[in-house]
């Protein structure tokens, strides 16, 4: 038994591939580098813009190499050069923030910067919202609906933690542009997550998980961070932003890395209903939980509260429960319509070809003279071939099948793409030649008929046979005739065949 070769399987294996990536790797190494330098090391704002600006510079290659290989898909090329535009908004917004700090390291955050990153989000929300579903006009009005109450949720909490608490504050207009980015970054989440689920998506599931992750990180990163350590530092957000950024570019290079495979097996199902508005109606609640116990409420409203949620619960439960029934309902029917059209392709062929050779019969043949134009030119070859029963009889049935398959191969190639190659039975077959006039139809003929004499290297003999063959051209009005007149001069030929024979 041979060695196993382990690592030639790791570097042909995807996660190999991914791994061995120059880009995918310097990226790891930023990540590894930005909390180290940021928290126990020198840091600075400028440096944090900095490396943000870069990173939005290599959005911009990256998207611009993915829309180059975007292939004829004009929906995944419009996505991908939208994500460069906005990978080039944001560079120039992070680049200008940066040239602000250098020169004076406690400048507040420009308005440039602010009104640049919010305009490419709003760009990529845009296209992401109007990416093609799949599912046509409902499918779309449900991921508006769907958006709708996630905006709505995040709202409810930018209002709590950071735009309620800073009406009287000056700075109530950063906290505005911050919040709007926050609240268009995770529409943006939301609309990967429903082009994941609805299969049209312009990117693989991996990059697509990855890309929300990063993006739904920049969006709330910073707020959590201050959340959780009780604080507002700027080494720790200068990490919580960064951090999710890398992870966007990298997902973006994951996509070309992906991209540049074979198709391979389609990717498992995925259900048809989101449960991010549901996330954001709990998320809500909780949240009114919490202001409660901090605003004292009495017993009476603390009873309200309850119930609201005890209902809101069970509703949801409700729905959730209904949504996965139907969800299996859907797959298990299209399960079956599939099996359905499956079955009735097979039946189809059956009832339409030739079993021996995979030809068209002359059912198939009568329907296709039904669909040509009445008024096109047409012309029917009908072959015979000329010594097929002496093959049968010397060499038995197994070997004049084979002589008719290997006919029937030789037959499609001189005969070109518009025709119709039939079996009518036994040793005789048909064409079909849309606008073939006469002149062509007998040059066609003559190369038919030079295929056919070729020696036929058959299981443990070689035969030669010859063909018979008779022409007639007209209009698909006369197709009986067409046939009835092509056969008559095919006997034609083949009783001068037979006179040629010295007996």
């Amino acid at each position: 038994m041979p060695p196993v070769d382990w690592a030639g399987m790791a570097q042909r294996s995807p996660v190999g591939e991914l791994l061995r990536d120059p880009a995918l790797l310097g990226l790891a190494g930023l990540a590894l580098v930005v909390p180290v330098w940021f928290l126990a090391g020198p840091g600075g704002g400028a440096v944090s813009w900095g490396i943000q600006a870069a990173l939005d510079v290599s959005i911009v290659v990256f998207a611009r190499q993915l829309q180059a290989h975007g292939g004829t898909d004009r929906h995944r090329r419009r996505f991908w050069r939208a994500m460069a535009v906005a990978g080039l908004l944001c560079a120039v917004g992070d680049g200008t923030q940066t040239v602000v700090m250098v020169a004076d390291p406690g400048a507040a955050v420009s308005i440039v910067q602010s009104l640049c990153v919010v305009c490419a989000m709003t760009l990529m929300a845009v296209v992401m919202l109007r990416h093609p579903l799949g599912d046509g006009g409902r499918q779309r009005m449900r991921l508006w609906l769907d958006a709708g109450a996630v905006l709505i949720g995040v709202a409810v909490f930018l209002w709590y933690f950071s735009i309620g608490a800073e009406l009287d504050s000056p700075r109530l207009g950063d906290r505005l542009a911050a919040a709007a980015g926050a609240v268009v970054m995770l529409v943006i989440v939301l609309g990967v997550l429903k082009l994941i689920l609805s299969g049209t998506a312009p990117f693989t599931r991996q990059a697509g998980i990855a890309g929300c992750v990063g993006v739904g990180g920049t969006a709330v990163g910073t707020s959590v961070a201050a959340i959780l350590t009780g604080a507002t530092d700027a080494r720790i957000e200068a990490v919580a932003s960064l951090l999710p950024c890398i992870l966007t570019v990298a997902s973006l290079r994951v996509q070309g890395i992906q991209q540049r495979r074979p198709a391979g097996h389609a990717e498992a199902r995925q259900r048809r209903f989101s449960v991010m508005p549901y996330v954001a109606v709990v998320a809500t609640e909780l949240l009114g939980i919490v202001a409660l116990h901090v605003a004292g409420a009495d017993a009476r409203t603390w009873g309200v509260a309850v119930g609201i949620v005890v209902i809101t619960a069970v509703v949801l439960t409700r729905q959730l429960i209904a949504f996965h029934d139907n969800d299996r309902l859907l797959t298990d029917l299209d399960r079956s319509m599939l099996e359905l059209h499956r079955l009735h392709d097979a039946l189809r062929h059956q009832a339409t070809h030739d079993a021996l050779t995979g030809l068209a019969n002359r059912a198939l043949l009568t329907e296709r003279l039904a669909a040509i134009d009445t008024a096109a030119q047409l012309s029917v070859l009908v072959i015979d071939l000329d010594g097929f029963k002496q093959v049968n009889d010397v060499h038995g049935h197994h070997a004049g099948d084979a002589l008719l398959v290997e006919v029937a191969r030789r037959l499609e190639a001189p005969a070109g793409p518009d025709a119709l190659v039939a079996r009518l039975g036994g040793d005789e077959f048909a064409l079909l030649l849309p606008g073939v006039d006469a002149d062509a139809a007998h040059h066609r003929a003559a190369s038919i008929s030079a295929a056919i004499t070729l020696p036929c290297h058959l299981p443990g003999t070689v035969a030669h046979v010859g063909a018979s063959i008779g022409v007639a051209t007209g209009t698909p009005a006369d197709a009986d005739a067409l046939l009835r007149r092509a056969d008559a001069e095919m006997y034609r030929r083949k009783r001068q065949v037979r006179l040629a024979v010295p007996t």
